[in-house]
């Protein structure tokens, strides 16, 4: 695994835990706490667009902050990423551009809020 394929993996949790918490039957406590708001359809819509940007913010920061270009809690600094063979996924700076591509490149027409 590379760079590119970490963020990869991480940008299809940030979608499954979107589709996790749209979902009013999933069991998720944040699914639950949002369908007992009984929000409209239009309430819906934003609150699927303000979950939708919490979660790439979220993932986005993480990333970058494991590159070295952000803080995680006030420190900054670089990790390194190994995978299970002990092989090295990210040094510097692969993940902050891998991240930028993936969260706030390019839309991709499958992914995001429902409209």
């Amino acid at each position: 695994m590379n760079a590119e394929e970490f963020v990869a993996c991480c940008k299809r949790e940030k979608e499954t835990l979107l589709k996790l918490f749209q979902d009013s039957e999933s069991g998720s406590a944040v699914a639950e706490g949002i369908a007992a708001l009984q929000l409209s359809e239009e309430q819906s819509r934003l609150m699927n667009q303000i979950l939708d940007g919490v979660l790439t913010d979220v993932f986005y920061t993480l990333l970058v902050g494991l590159d070295g270009g952000a803080s995680l809690g006030g420190v900054q600094q670089t990790y390194k990423i190994y995978d299970e063979q002990d092989q090295l996924i990210s040094d510097c700076g692969d993940l902050e551009a891998a991240a930028w591509e993936q969260f706030h490149g390019e839309a991709d027409p499958e992914a995001g809020t429902a409209d």
